[in-house]
């Protein structure tokens, strides 16, 4: 404390000792530099802020996008979860379960082959599909067939079909060979 006192008794000394015109120079230049300090400081503060400002911005962003993000995975993961559920009650029987969607829309099913389980790829799903030739089944009963076939229990869908008209027969009879391979999915 006493180097304080010091250093203030020197000072009001030496300004003592100087000429009024030097007083008033010695007095525009600490209010110059007292200008420029709280100048400094006012930029500095107000500087702060508005970095402040920018981040508390730039974070509010950034939560907005996480809530979206996190609003689409819970669609989708409720999406999931009832694919799953699905997956899980499926236990359809294929031969079993075409023919009885045949028998209603006057379908006979000559050929069923069955194919071996495949789990697809990367996934605890297992695929049982089976083949199917339909000869000289008219169109609008092939198509209440599919429909049929894809509106039932579990996941059950045509995974691929193709269709020739019948040579030799009256277009009007709208008759076609059709191949198919219809496909159901359970998990692991």
């Amino acid at each position: 404390m006493s180097a304080i006192t010091d250093l203030q008794a020197t000072i009001q000394t030496s300004f003592a000792a100087l000429s009024s015109r030097e007083k008033r120079m010695v007095g525009g230049a600490g209010l110059a530099v007292a200008v420029f300090v709280v100048f400094m400081v006012t930029f500095s503060f107000n500087s702060k802020a508005d970095s402040i400002r920018r981040r508390t911005q730039e974070k509010i962003v950034k939560l907005d996008e996480v809530q979206t993000l996190a609003t689409g995975y819970r669609d989708a993961r409720s999406k999931q979860d009832a694919l799953e559920g699905q997956l899980r009650a499926s236990n359809v029987r294929l031969v079993s379960y075409l023919e009885e969607k045949a028998k209603p829309v006057g379908i006979e099913l000559p050929s069923i082959n069955p194919k071996a389980d495949v789990p697809l790829e990367g996934s605890k799903i297992i695929e049982s599909a089976v083949e199917v030739t339909l000869t000289d089944v008219k169109l609008n009963r092939l198509i209440d067939f599919l429909q049929a076939v894809e509106a039932g229990p579990g996941i059950v869908k045509v995974k691929y079909m193709r269709l020739e008209p019948r040579p030799n027969v009256v277009p009007e009879n709208g008759t076609v060979t059709a191949w198919l391979t219809v496909a159901t999915y359970k998990l692991k």
